[in-house]
């Protein structure tokens, strides 16, 4: 685990914590008129809201790691990337020694087109360094989240908690912000490293919740 960065208040947590809507809706995927490219000071443009939402608040939707459209049930078996109930990849894997998305198997840019891309383990670390970016942990229209704002730009960009899919239930949604990257976590070809935080850290990891490659996570596109 890459931990990279510690703050936050618990009573903020408190505070906050029973305003969370458990039951917002999932989006369709497709690019919201209100995307934006914000532009924090990094080596990439951050979207101001998640693939399959139309605001910034919103959850958008859940993909499985190298899947493009979002399902009832999120298993080993219904990941196209394994073979029946395997929890051994056919594809990014060892013996392919692809380790990286290909655009193709990339959620944003599928359904987002033009430059619009998942972003790598090194942009979430980058957007989680401290020295680049400061994380406020908030509220916006009920939904617990960061507000990250780049040191260099003072723009800023809202990242909610989302949990998981896991099987047909939506896990931690209440506790945990919990989004993809497009890099493969090769120490174990089942997993990827994901950008995860609650209202205490925020994290670049392989697997300090499930980030078994099945489980469905939001993701934040990034562009040039």
């Amino acid at each position: 685990m890459k931990k990279l960065f510690l703050m936050a208040l618990s009573f903020l947590f408190v505070g906050a914590i029973g305003d969370v809507k458990v039951h917002a809706a999932d989006g369709d995927s497709k690019s919201s008129e209100a995307v934006e490219a914000v532009d924090l000071g990094l080596s990439v443009k951050w979207a101001n809201m998640n693939v399959g939402a139309t605001q910034d608040s919103g959850f958008g939707t859940y993909f499985a790691w190298g899947e493009i459209k979002p399902k009832r049930s999120y298993t080993w078996g219904t990941y196209v990337w394994s073979n029946g109930n395997s929890q051994f990849p056919i594809k990014y894997t060892t013996t392919d020694n692809k380790t990286q998305l290909v655009p193709s198997d990339d959620a944003a840019r599928a359904n987002w087109g033009g430059e619009w891309r998942m972003p790598t383990v090194d942009e979430c670390e980058e957007l989680a360094n401290p020295e680049n970016c400061t994380w406020e942990w908030i509220t916006k229209d009920g939904i617990n989240g960061y507000k990250v704002t780049g040191k260099k730009t003072g723009n800023s960009i809202f990242l909610p908690i989302t949990g998981f899919r896991f099987y047909d239930d939506v896990q931690f949604r209440a506790i945990n912000g919990i989004y993809w990257s497009s890099t493969l976590y090769s120490g174990t070809p089942s997993k990827a490293w994901c950008l995860e935080f609650n209202f205490q850290d925020v994290n670049v990891t392989p697997g300090k919740l499930s980030s078994n490659r099945f489980s469905g996570r939001c993701i934040r596109a990034v562009r040039k």
